[in-house]
C-alpha cells in the first residue's frame, strides 16, 4: 500500500520546466462570427513564458466597443513535458453588422519582439451563441434592449421622450452601461428616475417578459433634417442553467449548483426621428418654446417710497422646454433701477415630452415718484396643437412711489434699499520698531539659510523625483495635477472665442472647462459625463451645496445659449466668464 502511494506522488509531481522560445497567437471567442451588440473577446496569448515585459495596447476597433481586459496564466504537462503560458483577455462589445480585419498585435517577452497575426471577424445580424462555444447558450430572445420614443415626427424645439427598456427572460444579477452615445443635435435632459428600476411584467409578441425602463431621456431637437440617435449599449451578468453539468440531475440539486453566472451584452434599437423646420416670421421676442405657454406676473407690493425695492416675480409655466425661454424684456422706464435676475427651473417629464415652469425675480428701485405701471411681459411660442405661433401675455402691474427724488448710491437689500455709509477712514499710524545691530554670524539668518541651503535641495529632488514617478505611475495623479493648468486653458480659448463673437462656440468651451476640471480631479471619463451624474460626483467628492448649485446653473445656461438663438453681447459673455472663473476657484478648492 505504502508503494502505491508513493508511486502516485511521483506521477503527479511537476517535472523541470524545460526552456522554450516564447511564442504568441491571437484567437476570438467566440470564434468565427459574432451578433451585433454581443460580446466577444480578443485573446493574446504568449506561450513559453509567464510574464511579459510589455503588454500590448488594446486597439481601437471601429467596428466595436472596448470592454475590459484581464490576464490568467496556465501550466499544462504533456507527456513529462511543462509548459507555461500567459494570456491578455481583451472584452469588446460588437456594434456594426460586417466583415472586419483586426490589426496585429505587438508583444514583448523574454527580451524578445513577437508580432501576431491578424484575424477577420464577421458581425452578423443575429449571434449563434451568446456565451461562446464553451460556454451556456443564451438565446437573444431571452434578453434584449429596445428603443421607444413618444413620438416620431416632430419640430424643431419640440421634445421627445425616449425610453431604453430592458426585457428579459432570464435571471439578471445586475447590469451596467456600456456605451452611451452623445446625440448630435439634440439638448439633452437626463429625467430617468432615481433609484432602482421598478420592473414590471410585460406581454411582448405573446410572450412574457420582466420588464423595466432604465433610462429616460427627454431630446430636444435643435436642427431640421432626419436625425439618427444611436444605439446604447449594456452589460448585464446573467445566470443561466448549465445544462452540460453532468451531476445536476443526477444528484438532483439546486438551481445555485447548476447554474453559471455569464456577462452578456445587448444593444438597443436605433432611432430615427423626423425634425421639420418651424414655420417662418415667428412673433417678437420669440421665447424657443415649441408646446404650450402661459405667463403670469406679479409684485410683492402696489406702493413704495423712491429709492426702496420691490420684487416682480415673472412665471412661465408650459409643456415643451422651458429651459430655452430667456429672461423677459421688462420695458421699464429709465429711472427704474433694474438688477438680474434670479432664475429658478423645475421640469418634469411628460408622456409626449417635457413639462415645466421657470420663474424670474427681478429687484426693482424707482428713483422717482409717481404713479407708475410695470409693462406687460409677452412672449411668442409655437402652439404645436395648433400648428401656429401664439403670443403669451402678462397683464400690466400699477404702482404707486411716493417721497421725493432719490439721487446717489444704494445698497440692495430684499424689500429696502438703506444708504451707504460715507465716513471718512483715518490713516492708522503702528508702534516704531527697533533692530538690533551687530551681532555674531550664528545669530544672523542668511548664515541658517546658506547652511540649509543643500538638505533643502536634496529634499526638492527627492520630492520632484516622486512627483514625477506618479505623474508616470498613476494616472489620476497626474490629471488632478493638471487640472487646473487645463481648465485655465479652456476658459484662455473661451475668452477668445468671445472676442470673436462666437457664442454658441464660447459657450461649449465654458461647458468644456466645467466638465474638465470635475473629470480631471475625481478622475472620471469626461466624455458622455452628464449633468446629473457630474453633480452626484461632486456631492460624494463632499462639495457644498451652493457650489453645486452654481456648477448646474451654469451648465444649463451653457446648455441653453449653446442652442438658443444667438443674443448674447460680449459683455454678457464676459461677465459669465467672471463668474465662471469664480465657481471654478471656489470648486478646484473643494475638490483638492
Amino acid at each position: 500500500m505504502l508503494g502505491l502511494v508513493v508511486l502516485i506522488l511521483v506521477a503527479l509531481a511537476p517535472s523541470p520546466t524545460t526552456a522554450q522560445e516564447p511564442t504568441v497567437r491571437a484567437f476570438l471567442t467566440p470564434a468565427g462570427a459574432v451578433g451585433v451588440g454581443r460580446a466577444f473577446v480578443l485573446n493574446v496569448e504568449v506561450t513559453g513564458t509567464q510574464s511579459m515585459d510589455r503588454e500590448p495596447a488594446p486597439p481601437e476597433l471601429d467596428f466595436a466597443q472596448y470592454l475590459g481586459s484581464s490576464t490568467q496564466s496556465s501550466v499544462r504537462m504533456v507527456n513529462g513535458r511543462t509548459s507555461v503560458s500567459l494570456t491578455v483577455q481583451y472584452r469588446y462589445q460588437a456594434l456594426d453588422e460586417g466583415s472586419f480585419t483586426i490589426p496585429s498585435l505587438q508583444v514583448t517577452a523574454a527580451g524578445r519582439t513577437l508580432d501576431t497575426e491578424p484575424l477577420q471577424v464577421a458581425v452578423t445580424a443575429a449571434p449563434p451563441d451568446a456565451a461562446g462555444a464553451d460556454g451556456p447558450v443564451l438565446d437573444p430572445n431571452d434578453l434584449f434592449l429596445t428603443a421607444e420614443a413618444s413620438k416620431r415626427s416632430v419640430r424643431v424645439g419640440e421634445p421627445v421622450l425616449l425610453e431604453y427598456r430592458i426585457w428579459t427572460r432570464v435571471d439578471v444579477t445586475n447590469f451596467g452601461m456600456t456605451r452611451v452615445p452623445e446625440p448630435e443635435g439634440f439638448w439633452v435632459e437626463d429625467v430617468t428616475p432615481s433609484g432602482q428600476p421598478e420592473v414590471e411584467q410585460r406581454t411582448r409578441n405573446g410572450v412574457q417578459y420582466a420588464s423595466a425602463v432604465i433610462r429616460r431621456v427627454a431630446l430636444v431637437p435643435t436642427r431640421a433634417g432626419e436625425r439618427r440617435i444611436e444605439a446604447i449599449g449594456l452589460e448585464a451578468q446573467v445566470r443561466v442553467r448549465n445544462s452540460r453539468d453532468p451531476f445536476e440531475s443526477f444528484f438532483g440539486r439546486s438551481s445555485l449548483f447548476g447554474t453559471t453566472t455569464v456577462p452578456t451584452t445587448v444593444l438597443s434599437d436605433e432611432v430615427v426621428l423626423d425634425v421639420a423646420p418651424l414655420p417662418s416670421g415667428p412673433p417678437e421676442p420669440f421665447s424657443g418654446m415649441v408646446g404650450s405657454l402661459d405667463m403670469t406676473a406679479s409684485l410683492d407690493r402696489d406702493s413704495l417710497e423712491a429709492g426702496e425695492a420691490v420684487t416682480l416675480t415673472v412665471h412661465v409655466r408650459g409643456d415643451g422646454n422651458v429651459r430655452a425661454v430667456p429672461d423677459p424684456e421688462l420695458g421699464l422706464p429709465s429711472d427704474f433701477e433694474v438688477f438680474p435676475p434670479e432664475v429658478t427651473v423645475a421640469v418634469r417629464p411628460t408622456s409626449s415630452g417635457l413639462s415645466g415652469t421657470k420663474t424670474f425675480e427681478y429687484v426693482l428701485i424707482p428713483r422717482a415718484p409717481g404713479r407708475r405701471e410695470i409693462p406687460a411681459v409677452r412672449f411668442g411660442y409655437y402652439d404645436v396643437a395648433e400648428g401656429a405661433y401664439r403670443t403669451a401675455e402678462s397683464a400690466a402691474l400699477p404702482l404707486t412711489v411716493t417721497g421725493t427724488v432719490v439721487d446717489g448710491p444704494a445698497a440692495l437689500r430684499r424689500g429696502g434699499v438703506e444708504q451707504l455709509r460715507e465716513d471718512i477712514r483715518f490713516i492708522r499710524i503702528g508702534p516704531l520698531e527697533l533692530r538690533r545691530t551687530g551681532g555674531t554670524l550664528l545669530g544672523a539668518p542668511v548664515f541658517w539659510m546658506l547652511s540649509l541651503l543643500p538638505l533643502a535641495a536634496v529634499g526638492g529632488a527627492v520630492a520632484l523625483r516622486r512627483h514625477r514617478d506618479l505623474l508616470e505611475g498613476d494616472v489620476a495623479y497626474a490629471r488632478g495635477r493638471r487640472a487646473s493648468r487645463v481648465a485655465r486653458k479652456r476658459l484662455a480659448e473661451a475668452n477668445r472665442l468671445a472676442a470673436e463673437d462666437d457664442a454658441r462656440a464660447f459657450y461649449a468651451e465654458v461647458a468644456r472647462a466645467l466638465r474638465g476640471l470635475v473629470a480631471d480631479r475625481l478622475n472620471l471619463a469626461e466624455a458622455g459625463l452628464l449633468t446629473t451624474e457630474l453633480d452626484e460626483a461632486v456631492a460624494r467628492a463632499g462639495v457644498d451645496e451652493a457650489t453645486r448649485a452654481s456648477l448646474r446653473d451654469c451648465l444649463d445656461h451653457c446648455d441653453r445659449q449653446r442652442f438658443a438663438p444667438p443674443g448674447s453681447g460680449a459683455g454678457e459673455r464676459s461677465r459669465f466668464l467672471d463668474d465662471v472663473g469664480a465657481l471654478m476657484t471656489a470648486l478646484d478648492r473643494s475638490l483638492r
